[in-house]
């Protein structure tokens, strides 16, 4: 179950960090600090938006925490709070339940601003796992 969840949030965090609505770029330029997605769904007759998702960025345009509510709104589904070196590099990333408690928090360790491990923590802060990255370069 731990493997499945932890795969399900590197999968999540991969498309978040793919797809997110604007370029942190953007984010910077416009002054951006909140995005909130409100959805109205017209075939379920629904008459108002509910807030369906909720983006917080920092000064540099970084993701620092992410809210996803169920169907209308009612119910917390994802609480992601991520921390970042003064590079910009992802160095942290907490899942947090609808209490704000850990379920899981993942440290990025770089080295020459290359990810070289990853260390993974359950709900108690027990590391369970590790991840090593290994380079090979062009000659």
């Amino acid at each position: 179950m731990n493997q499945l969840r932890v795969f399900s949030l590197i999968i999540f965090v991969f498309c978040m960090t793919a797809g997110f609505a604007q370029s942190s770029k953007k984010i910077v330029q416009k002054g951006i600090s909140v995005v909130k997605t409100s959805e109205m769904r017209i075939d379920d007759g629904d008459k108002e938006y509910w807030i369906d998702e909720i983006e917080y960025y920092d000064n540099r345009g970084n993701l620092i925490e992410y809210k996803e509510y169920s169907d209308k709104g009612d119910d917390l589904k994802k609480w992601i709070k991520y921390k970042y070196d003064t590079n910009s590099n992802l160095i942290e990333e907490i899942e947090l339940n609808e209490k704000g408690e850990q379920k899981e928090r993942i440290v990025t360790i770089y080295k020459d601003d290359l990810k070289i491990e990853r260390h993974y923590y359950d709900d108690r802060d027990r590391l369970y796992k590790k991840k090593k990255y290994e380079y090979e370069f062009r000659s």
